[in-house]
């Protein structure tokens, strides 16, 4: 008989501790915390658990931190700022992020090869009319055709990449670096500079 969950936190850690095939006492074992905790958790009964617990459950069933912290009511302050991230991010996070820049990166080689396939047409069309101009064998509607033809292929290439494509940003995985410099680009000559010149 499967038991009745009270919050939405505590059936997504059920249903992925029975996938996994471990017990509460196991999952609290693995997450160095109590099994009555783990139990509370799971019924319902401790809504926002500790955060260092919540690492543990997601580091054991490799679940995403930042999910169950959204579970949890976790406000997005919580979540995504102060000092240090590690402590809000588990193993799942990082890989998602990963996966994540990988997808773009396959996505911009596509990109590339459709791009160049397409130059590669275009450049077809334009030998071939130069030769049929050279050869005085065209007339004025054929070579606005395929002038017309050579616009039609390269347009895709004209285009921006699909905004869509970009890889999510978790600002927890990898949090905002500040470079310090005492130099900066001078525009107008194209150098760098100090910045108390």
């Amino acid at each position: 008989m499967a038991k009745k969950n009270t919050t939405e936190l505590g059936k997504y850690i059920s249903e992925a501790r029975e996938k996994v095939g471990i017990s509460q006492r196991e999952l609290a074992r693995k997450s160095n915390m109590d099994c009555a905790e783990v139990s509370r958790i799971e019924s319902g009964k401790r809504k926002k658990p500790n955060i260092l617990y919540l690492k543990g459950i997601s580091e054991t069933l490799g679940l995403s931190l930042v999910k169950l912290m959204k579970l949890a009511s976790y406000n997005d302050v919580e979540i995504n700022w102060g000092k240090d991230f590690s402590d809000r991010r588990s193993t799942a996070d990082y890989q998602a992020q990963i996966k994540s820049y990988e997808k773009f990166y396959f996505d911009v080689l596509d990109d590339i090869e459709q791009r160049r396939k397409n130059d590669f047409a275009c450049k077809g069309i334009i030998t071939d009319l130069i030769g049929k101009i050279e050869n005085k064998g065209i007339s004025n509607d054929e070579i606005l055709e395929s002038l017309n033809e050579i616009l039609t292929t390269i347009k895709p290439n004209l285009e921006k990449f699909d905004k869509a494509k970009y890889p999510k940003f978790d600002r927890g995985v990898f949090p905002k670096m500040e470079i310090n410099t005492n130099t900066k680009l001078n525009t107008l000559v194209g150098k760098f500079t100090d910045k108390e010149k």
